[in-house]
Parts: C-alpha cells; structure tokens; sequence
C-alpha cells in the first residue's frame, strides 16, 4: 500500500502529537502480535470477542447476553424519557449500535453511524460539514451520556466528526426528545455512549489498518484496575488516521486521545473522572460545491475528482473535554447522580470559495471569493443532577426520575477578508494546484453569542395493570441567547422563560411479543438560521405524535418496530432558494407556517439465529407547509437501509461475512438559471450505496477484516443546489485492518 513518506513528514512536523500516535500505535500492535498457533478445528463464536466489561452506567444497562453483540436490543437507556427502559418499552423509535458493530462497518465517526442508521438523511455542506435530517427536520441535538450538547454544524466546529474510539455505543432516538434535550426537535436525538474502566483485569485491544486512497489507522485501547483490589480502574484509548481525498487535492487526518477512571468510594458511591482530547486536521477541503450549469445555462458534467479548494487551504479543529460524575445508592429504592461536563473547541480555517458559471470550452468565468479566513472559539458547560428510584402506588412498584440541568456556551467567531485575490483563470483545468493564497486583511468580528439553558425535569412510568402503563413527563426550561453586536448583527437578548415541554407515552403488552405504544410531546425549539436581513427565525413551535406496535421474539433478541408519525409545527427553517444573508455567503432561510410531516417507519433488529444478525429498516413520509407545498425537497422522502451479518457454520465458523444497502429515493432543490433566470430542479436520481465485510477470525484473540464501501462505486450527490452548486459522494473505498485482543 503505496503511503506518501512526504505526507507523514510534513504532518508530522506541524502536528507532533500525530507522530507520537503513531509510533505508540503501531508499535504496540507489532508487539501484541505472538505467533499464532490456534487448532484449525477450533470453533469462535462471535461473543467471545467483546473486549470491554459491563458497563457501570447509570445511563446505559445491559441484561442477560444475547446472541452475540453486534446488535443491541436489550440496552436500557435513559435518553428518551429519562427512565432508564428498554427499546421495546421505549414509545419511540430507537436504533442502537454497539460498539462491535462500529468495528466490524469501520464506522469510525459519528458522520459514518448516522449514515447507516434507519430513517437518517446524511447531507453535506462541503467536505468537512456535514448536516442530518430525520423525518424531514434537522437533526440537531446530540448527548453525551444523556447530558445534552450545543451543535451548530453550520460553523463546522467538528461535532459531526466526534471519532467512535471514545463511545461504547450510540443511540438514535427518532422523533421529538425535549423532556431530555429542552429543545423538542420533531426529528432526532443522538446520544454517545461513553466508554467506561469497569475492567478489574487488564484487558485491551490493538488496531491497524490499511486502505486506498492512503489510508492508515491505528488505535489502542486498554482497561485495567489500578489497584489490588480493583476498586480503582482506569481506562485510556488513542487513535489516529488519516486518508487522501478522493478529490485532486485534500487529506484529512484525526489524532484522539481518551482516558477515564472509575473508583468505588465506597459501596454506595461511584465516581468517574475522565477526559479526551480530539484533533481534527482537513487539508485542502471544500467550501462549498462545484458549479452547477455552464454560462449557456446547460447543466455542468465534472468528475467526482473535481474541487473547488486550493492546496494552501485547510479546516481545522480540536476539541478538549473533561467530565465527573458521581453516583451514590440512597437505599434499595433510589439513586442521586450528578453529572459534569466542560469543553472547548478551537477552530482555524482559510478557505477558498469559488462562484459563477464557466464557459464550457474556455473554462473562464469563475471568480474568487475575497472571504475565507475564520477563526473560531467554543467553550461550554453542563451540569446535571438527577435522582431516580421506584415507589409503590396502586399497590405496585413504579419508576421515577427527576432533576435539574444546567448548561451554557459561548461562540465567537472572527474573520477576515482579503486585500488581493488572484483570478482563477480556466476551471476546466483547474486542480487546486499551484493556486497562490489569498493576501488577508485584519480579522474582525463575525459572530459571538452566548446560549443558557435552565431547566426541571421529571418523569414516572406507572404500572396501571399487568398489561397498562403510562409515562407522564415535563420539563419546564429558561433558555436566553445573547447575541453581541458584530459584522452581520446587531446586539441582540432572545429570553424564552417557563417553556413547558410535556411528554406522555401510553404502552399496553397485548401479550409477552406484543406491545403496542403511544407518544406525543409538544415543540419549542430556537432557531439559529438567519433570513436574508441577517434576523434570526422565529422559534418553532408545534406538537408531535407518534403510534407504534413493537414485537420482541426469542428473549428480544429480535425486536421488530412498526411506527406512524405525525409533526405540525409552525415557523420551520427552509432554505431561502439562492439567497444568502445580506453582506455574507452564510444560506438564507425563511420560516415555512405550518409545516406538516407525516409518514411512517418499519424496523427489524437483532439476531434471527445465534449466527445471523440483522437491521433492517424503510421510512418513508412527506412534509408540506400550511398551503400544500412541499418543504425540504432536497432530503428524499423514503429510505431503505439495511445491515446483515453472518458467522459461517461448521468448519468455516472463523468466517463472518456482512453487507448492507442503503437506498434512497429521488430528491431535489430549485436554484435559479444564471442565463435565463428562472428557476430549475437540481434533481439527485434515486440511488443505492453497497457495503461488503469478511473478517477472519485466527484465534480468540486476532482477527483481520477487509471492508468495502460504496462496492458498486456508485455516483451520486451529497449537495444538490445549494447557490446553485452540487457535491458528489464519496466512490468506492477498500480497507484492510488487524485486530488484537489481550
């Protein structure tokens, strides 16, 4: 596998931390590599790998094993309700992945579990920014061990890109989550999973992998108890990779460091201290697409390889984050948590933007844009308390959970524009090459705001029959953003005081398969999108619905969910065709009343036999506002994803093959003609994404897996019509990883 030596020393020089990952890495790979001498009759069954102990989560709990743990569906999670329930009695949809099957899919970021998930739309601004849609609204929420995060990926702060080597697992809550979240966001709410240092014997894992496009990863994680006793434990991961783009120019590059420890103060109390440090380094990435028509207004024709960017451009982010919590057992019946979280971000970015509409044969006709330099700073705080416990009433045990969060973050963004752009000449030739960077002027001002949330809440699940319960929650939130005066705003106080969110679920077990639910909850959520004055979009406001039946079969192991869905909320951001905010390049929105989303969703997930596994979901809706228009056409109305995973029997069981398909359905935007001026559909045909996995298994402890993406080398689109622009998606990947288990 061909790897640029001038690559690694170039990198290496300006980021010192990648070269010590990478020597740590790899060097601990080649040590933990003994020869293996397994008896080829000797049987592995896929259970045995798990490398992690149970966790000591409060918000996540396992139960009896399973099959194998690929698939979870037996996780009890608190990031719906707030009670700590099982998919089956969650009146949600909920997907869950495990941290075997990130592995086994490489998905490696949070960009690459959300593409894979059922019902996700996975979009992008340009090559580091990317954006999720669900149900036909914005993802926007996402939690770290239920504790809510500010994520804004318009500024592309990198929160997209949070690497899974720090996460157990992740969670996908579909629908509206705002008795947890404050937000009530009709779409979705992520929630990672941390890992956690329950090991009181030293256990760990050694990853290395290689890929085209000069890929190359490695990681280490290791968990131990730091004491005789094992009433201490410590666990420490690190992680670097890096690959070309797919482009004619661009690399990107992620270092991650994580450490946490766990000790028992005493019987009752639990405390946890952790923190991670992440590095995100894009060279040479997009900002924004290539150009959609040629100045005959004819539609362009490019290769996948063709960039907008210049070789002296970059985007880069780290992300630092420290966190505590303690966990005390008041009696049998209840237990107080708390929960702290402080971090920042840092972002530095100079970019090259380009528009217009060259001329076919001549290539001429696309200028630079004078903008581009960005720097960018995010510090943020979070505190929750909470307790949880059980009571009797209606001579029953009941379940109940309360408390109080808090949270806060500042952005600040500065920018620059330049004094000297050079012209761009012939796009037709044009590879980002040899491209002399920007002259750049003094920095000013181009954002800053502070966001504060206060909120109360609490919720019970009571047992009304054998058969009946209910959950009834609320959340009661003061949300204030304080906006400074900048380049594009004024200073501005947006104060929302005594937000009331109720939730109530109904769920009735027809029988020990069947369980039919119910859920509604109400919508507040704030708007950062801005319409072309450079204003801020009214909050949108609504109530949304959801009716379900979920069936679990052998021990729900397999569980099958069937959903429908109904959202109506008012003043919804929907792109304001090519407008952009006056003064900027920042999209221009506008508020869309009574906005109306309904569709359904059809889930199978789990283990069909103790060899075969499989995810299986189809989602399809609509979304018109208040006069029977559509909105959102650019995210496609229905979704097919599918995953499946097999362990050969007999002879072969040291083979496992899996493969899924990711299908969706036509989509389009309008954007304007630049030579008559009127407006067109920027259309992205239906397509489908193929994905293929064989690992084998040498012994109990080493295993190697080949992967491959897009397999059918698939062309399509990330970004239809966006200023009249277009993106295309990722062709076909291929890698090849060794894992060690010790």
């Amino acid at each position: 596998m061909k790897f640029s030596e001038h690559l690694v020393y170039k990198e290496c020089k300006r980021h010192p931390l990648n070269l010590a990952l990478m020597t740590a890495s790899t060097s601990a790979l080649l040590i933990a590599l003994p020869a293996q001498a397994a008896d080829d009759e000797e049987i592995i069954k896929l259970d045995t790998m798990s490398v992690t102990a149970e966790q000591a989560n409060e918000a996540v709990t396992r139960q009896e094993p399973q099959y194998s743990d690929a698939i979870f569906t037996d996780t009890k999670s608190r990031s719906s309700s707030g009670l700590a329930i099982s998919v089956k009695e969650t009146p949600q949809s909920v997907s869950v992945f495990s941290r075997r099957r990130m592995e086994d899919q490489n998905l490696s970021t949070l960009n690459d579990v959300l593409s894979q998930t059922a019902g996700i739309s996975v979009k992008e601004y340009d090559s580091a920014r990317q954006y999720y849609y669900s149900r036909g609204f914005e993802v926007n929420t996402i939690m770290i061990d239920g504790v809510p995060t500010l994520f804004d990926p318009g500024w592309g702060t990198g929160e997209n890109s949070a690497n899974t080597t720090m996460y157990e697992q992740v969670e996908v809550i579909k629908g509206a989550t705002g008795l947890m979240t404050g937000s009530g966001n009709p779409s979705a709410a992520v929630n990672l999973v941390r890992k956690r240092a329950a090991s009181k014997e030293l256990k760990g894992t050694a990853e290395l992998g290689l890929g085209n496009r000069n890929e190359i990863n490695a990681t280490i994680d290791v968990a131990s108890g730091l004491n005789d006793s094992g009433s201490v434990r410590g666990r420490a991961a690190i992680h670097r990779e890096q690959q070309d783009s797919f482009r004619d120019v661009g690399d990107s590059t992620q270092n991650i460091i994580y450490a946490t420890t766990e000790a028992d103060l005493s019987e009752d109390t639990l405390l946890t201290l952790g923190g991670s440090i992440q590095e995100n380094i894009n060279n040479a990435p997009t900002w924004g697409g290539i150009p959609g028509w040629y100045d005959d207004g004819t539609r362009t024709n490019y290769d996948r390889s063709k960039t907008t960017a210049a070789d002296w451009a970059y985007w880069n982010t780290t992300h630092k984050n420290v966190f505590a919590e303690l966990r005390h057992t008041l009696n049998n019946n209840w237990d107080i948590n708390a929960r702290y979280n402080y971090g920042t971000t840092d972002g530095e970015s100079r970019l090259l933007y380009v528009f217009g509409n060259p001329n076919r044969d001549t290539g001429e006709g696309i200028s630079a844009y004078a903008g581009g330099n960005f720097g960018t700073d995010s510090e943020y705080s979070m505190i929750d308390v909470f307790a949880s416990g059980s009571y009797q009433l209606f001579d029953r045990t009941q379940e109940a959970s309360f408390g109080l969060s808090r949270s806060e973050r500042h952005f600040t963004a500065y920018s620059a524009f330049a004094d000297s752009v050079a012209p761009i000449g012939d796009f037709n030739d044009w590879d980002g090459k040899n491209y002399p960077e920007h002259v750049w002027g003094d920095r000013f001002l181009y954002e800053e705001q502070t966001d504060t949330q206060t909120a109360l809440y609490g919720s019970t699940r009571i047992s009304l029959t054998d058969k009946f319960s209910t959950i009834v929650g609320a959340r009661i939130t003061n949300q204030e953003v304080d906006r400074k005066e900048a380049a594009y705003n004024a200073a501005q106080i947006i104060e929302h005081d005594n937000i009331f969110t109720p939730y109530l679920g109904l769920l009735y077990a027809f029988n020990d398969t069947y369980t039919g639910y119910a859920s509604y909850t109400e919508i507040f959520f704030p708007q950062n999108e801005l319409d072309t004055n450079g204003s801020s979009l009214e909050p949108i406001s609504g109530d949304s619905f959801e009716l379900g039946v979920k069936a679990g079969f052998a021990n729900d192991q397999l569980i099958a969910t069937a959903a429908i869905f109904k959202t109506v909320q008012d003043n919804l951001a929907a792109i304001d065709g090519t407008n952009t905010v006056n003064g900027s390049v920042d999209q221009a929105y506008k508020e869309a009343e009574g906005a109306t989303s309904e569709g359904y969703e059809l889930e199978l997930v789990g283990a069909l036999t103790e060899d075969l596994e499989v995810q299986i979901g189809w989602t399809k809706y609509e979304v018109k506002d208040a006069d029977g228009e559509k909105v959102n056409t650019e995210q496609p109305r229905s979704i097919f994803k599918s995953y499946a995973s097999y362990q050969l029997p007999a002879s072969l069981s040291k083979v496992t093959i899996s493969g899924g398909i990711n299908w969706e359905s036509e989509s389009y935007a309008s954007a304007t003609n630049p030579v008559s001026g009127n407006p067109e559909k920027v259309q992205q045909d239906a397509f489908a994404l193929v994905s293929l996995m064989a690992k084998y298994q040498f012994s109990p402890e080493f295993s190697t897996r080949l992967n491959i993406e897009n397999a059918t080398d698939e062309t399509y689109y990330t970004n239809i019509g966006t200023f009249g622009q277009i993106a295309y998606g990722s062709p076909r990947t291929v890698s090849l990883s060794a894992k060690y288990d010790f």
